[in-house]
């Protein structure tokens, strides 16, 4: 896992939320003149999730007239909401944009950009559920589907995975305490199965349905949005080589080292499968074998913009052409490679945006506190060094009945003097009674190592932070399916973005 300090806004054009108002006189300057149909399908795309707050709806309006920002975030559309952190990235854009309408005087519309145009199906497919007894927990997986990992998941049949999901929710339900939530909770989850027909559907649901509806969701791998990019997408042909030579030579000392691919022409074609479009010698090649002069790919992109989406470094130029954008919410890899951005966007005559941390969160009940304190450790400690399972002793154990080897030594020989079955049948019933004490010491060793296992899976399951693993289902089962807004609001009433979160 990439760990980032905090000075690494010396690599970037503004420091942080302070420096807002300089980005927004900044993107006040630039045009936007598709504002207006970028709008319209930002409220089409909003339908599928239900209604959006009041507030929300009249801040587009503005948005269309140019008299709004947005704040954006964005992530891979994971099942159940995939891992928690993508809670906590929009959390973290929601709170951001709200300060900065503070500062500015004016409305900023947070955003979540739902990566549907990338094609890595094993990143979104899976949740992990626990396992009795067990550290371990088990990764959950939907079968494969046609195209799967070479198509855009956005293109990839949903339907074919709904059996497959209600699965899912049971198996992550079974191997969860029942409680008063639990009921409700998969009833939930059924009906936003049924009534999804996407991955992004099914993503934004869970989003919209637990966590609130003061944000928007938005999916770039929709025909009319690669309308819009079309000129956008034709710059990043145009500008290849400046653009190439300046990500070759955006590394500094000191930054994270993250690899990127800096070869790639930073476009996907797609033909039934996602292609990275590669220039050599002049000529844009996909490993299938497609071929494009410059002249052909500006054609194509032309006539079937459809045909084109962003890679890793693309994307959030796009984000930027797009909307007017203050700034965006990252995770720790994200700034590592978005710390290397800046001369691109130069090369476009834009300035970076703002590059904020997302939150970072720990849910602890009442019940993991207590078995905390049973292990006489703080939530800090064992965040920072997590308890072992007890191991047990055999030798120590042995020592313990050493008085009673020497007991059961004594009646074997006093028992064979009434004859050999005599010791043999007493030798026999004190060594079974012998396995019947290890085995009620071993219960004993399980009953401090459950407490153990306890932490472990809530808190740093499978030596990872509770964030990168566990998805909202099971904290939407054990704490109440507000909880996530419950949360929202303790984060926006605090100043930190390391959040301990009580339940």
């Amino acid at each position: 896992m990439i760990q980032i300090d905090r000075g690494y806004e010396r690599w970037l054009d503004y420091q942080g939320m302070d420096d807002v108002e300089k980005r927004a006189e900044e993107i006040t300057n630039r045009s936007y003149e598709h504002l207006h149909d970028l709008v319209r399908i930002l409220k089409e795309q909003q339908r599928q999730f239900g209604e959006l707050s009041d507030e929300l709806t009249a801040n587009l309006e503005l948005l269309e007239r140019r008299e709004a920002y947005v704040m954006v975030t964005g992530q891979q559309v994971g099942v159940y909401g995939g891992p928690l952190f993508a809670v906590y990235k929009l959390l973290a854009v929601i709170k951001r944009a709200k300060q900065a309408e503070v500062t500015l005087g004016k409305p900023v519309l947070p955003i979540f950009w739902m990566a549907t145009e990338d094609h890595d199906f094993a990143e979104i497919n899976h949740v992990f559920t626990t396992q009795p007894f067990s550290r371990n927990l088990k990764k959950d997986a939907l079968s494969s589907l046609p195209l799967a990992g070479k198509a855009s998941v956005g293109d990839l049949e949903f339907e074919r995975v709904k059996l497959d999901l209600v699965q899912m929710a049971q198996r992550l339900l079974l191997n969860e305490t029942e409680t008063p939530h639990t009921s409700r909770l998969y009833h939930e989850l059924i009906d936003l199965i049924q009534s999804s027909h996407s991955f992004a559907q099914f993503f934004g649901g869970m989003m919209r349905r637990f966590v609130g509806t003061d944000f928007l969701l938005f999916d770039p791998h929709a025909q009319d949005v690669r309308a819009l990019e079309r000129p956008m997408f034709r710059r990043l042909i145009e500008r290849h080589d400046a653009l190439h030579e300046a990500l070759a030579h955006a590394y500094e000392e000191g930054m994270p080292s993250v690899e990127l691919n800096k070869e790639a022409a930073h476009l996907f074609y797609h033909d039934g499968t996602r292609e990275l479009l590669t220039k050599s010698d002049g000529v844009y090649t996909t490993k299938r074998g497609h071929r494009f002069t410059e002249t052909e790919l500006i054609a194509e992109i032309e006539a079937h913009p459809e045909r084109f989406s962003n890679n890793v470094i693309s994307r959030p130029l796009m984000q930027d052409y797009l909307f007017p954008t203050l700034g965006y919410v990252a995770g720790p890899g994200e700034i590592a490679y978005w710390l290397q951005l800046r001369p691109l966007f130069h090369t476009l005559g834009w300035k970076m945006p703002l590059l904020m941390p997302r939150l970072g969160a720990v849910i602890v009940s009442r019940n993991d506190e207590k078995k905390l304190r049973q292990e006489g450790v703080t939530l800090e400690e064992y965040m920072t060094q997590p308890l072992p399972d007890h191991a047990f002793d055999d030798e120590a154990f042995e020592e313990k009945l050493y008085a009673y080897r020497a007991l059961t030594e004594a009646i074997g020989q006093e028992a064979r003097k009434q004859g050999r079955r005599f010791e043999l049948k007493s030798r026999h019933v004190l060594e079974r009674l012998a396995d019947e004490m290890r085995a009620e010491s071993k219960r004993e060793q399980y009953r401090l190592n459950a407490r153990r296992i306890h932490l472990s899976t809530r808190l740093f399951p499978m030596d990872a932070p509770q964030e990168r693993i566990l998805s909202m289902v099971p904290m939407l089962n054990r704490h109440g399916l507000d909880v996530f807004r419950r949360l929202k609001l303790a984060y926006e009433q605090s100043d930190s973005e390391r959040c301990l979160f009580r339940v």
